[in-house]
């Protein structure tokens, strides 16, 4: 009985021996990937299967004589050209076709919604599982429209007895109020995650100075109320230019100007971050952060590009090293951020790790970019990349 007792209590040793073993092992692996750039390459290369490279297979054929436009909603790969939305998956197989009223085209998306609008025009559609579920025809000129998660939209709209008007809709398409500006000219709206708020950024020319304003507005009280829904009101520091505005999950409206990034709550204001010379691109569509590119000198005649993730909501920053490569451009999603440089694309999540490599020896006209697909786009074709 003894020896048996003995035995079991070997077996049990050599269990948690190994287990020790493994579990030191996976430490190891772990912190060499974290640390060592070449190590994480690699497993990011030849196990994760990270690095890809054009392939023919998967490509979308276009006419760039037709002047097509390319964009991307949910996980698909749009391409609009003569007044037909054609929609195509990570396959790059056709799925569906839209005929649509429209001659030069401004597109939203977020999440499975899609609007769709004549710039300097009146029509405007949205979109909804491959099919339009509503559409309208408004006074005035469209040039800008936004749609949030939910599928609430707003729309900006020019050349009627005032500067600028905002509409904004539910996701059925009812109107759920107007705003008019009679001296100032809207640039940018937003509608909050929560179809709260709404945030209409606006340059104001009639004085000496001219000035940006972030209004921020209650949608419920603007439907029963509109002269006592405002919030809270921003006025830009000096001439400050409004570039553009974009909320984040806690419901806060992240405003970019030409020089710095401020946060406009219903309560108060905060600077979020100065603009400087060594920032290559500065945006603010990820969601929860602000992505900055910038340029820092690794030595005497040598440079290094690091991109920087800033929160918004107080967490910690996260880096990532573009090393001695210039990138040439910038495209950012929900939850995804796309860097074009010589030869090759790559994509990074918010969290800061490589999500995609993409190399190629023919010259890239384009990226467009959603959380689950991106499409290279040369002259006449696109490859679909799924993300």
């Amino acid at each position: 009985m003894e020896e048996k007792t003995v035995v079991h209590s070997k077996k049990n040793a050599v269990k948690t021996g190994i287990s020790f073993f493994i579990i030191l092992c996976a430490i190891v692996v772990l912190a060499s990937y974290l640390i060592n750039d070449d190590f994480r390459n690699g497993i990011d290369t030849k196990i994760f299967k990270k690095e890809i490279t054009e392939n023919p297979s998967n490509m979308i054929e276009i006419n760039s004589d037709s002047n097509p436009y390319i964009y991307t909603y949910d996980k698909y790969i749009t391409v609009f050209s003569k007044k037909t939305l054609a929609f195509y998956n990570q396959d790059a197989e056709n799925v569906a076709k839209i005929d649509v009223n429209i001659t030069v085209p401004y597109v939203a998306s977020n999440h499975k919604y899609l609007a769709l609008a004549e710039n300097k025009g009146q029509k405007l559609y949205f979109i909804s599982d491959l099919d339009v579920k509503w559409e309208k025809e408004l006074d005035g000129e469209i040039y800008r429209v936004s749609v949030n998660k939910n599928g609430y939209v707003s729309v900006l709209l020019k050349n009627t007895t005032y500067q600028s008007v905002t509409i904004v809709y539910n996701t059925n398409g009812d109107e759920l109020f107007r705003n008019y500006l009679a001296t100032s000219h809207a640039v940018c709206s937003e509608i909050s995650e929560n179809n709260k708020y709404l945030a209409i950024g606006q340059i104001d020319y009639s004085g000496t100075i001219v000035k940006s304003i972030v209004k921020l507005i209650s949608i419920d009280s603007a439907m029963s109320n509109s002269q006592n829904a405002i919030l809270y009101t921003y006025e830009s520091e000096g001439s400050k230019i409004l570039n553009n505005l974009k909320f984040n999950s806690k419901n806060e409206a992240i405003c970019m100007f030409d020089s710095y990034i401020q946060k406009v709550s219903s309560l108060s204001d905060e600077r979020l971050y100065d603009i400087n010379k060594k920032d290559i691109f500065v945006d603010i569509n990820l969601g929860n952060q602000i992505v900055v590119v910038q340029k820092e000198s690794s030595g005497l005649f040598s440079y290094q590009y690091q991109m920087n993730i800033k929160s918004t909501m107080g967490k910690s920053d996260k880096l990532y090293i573009l090393e001695s490569g210039m990138p040439k451009s910038l495209k950012v999603a929900k939850n995804l951020i796309c860097t074009k440089l010589v030869g090759e694309v790559r994509v990074v999540n918010a969290s800061g790790w490589l999500q995609k490599r993409y190399t190629t020896k023919n010259e890239i006209q384009d990226i467009v970019l959603a959380d689950r697909v991106m499409g290279i786009v040369y002259h006449n074709k696109i490859e679909v990349v799924g993300l």
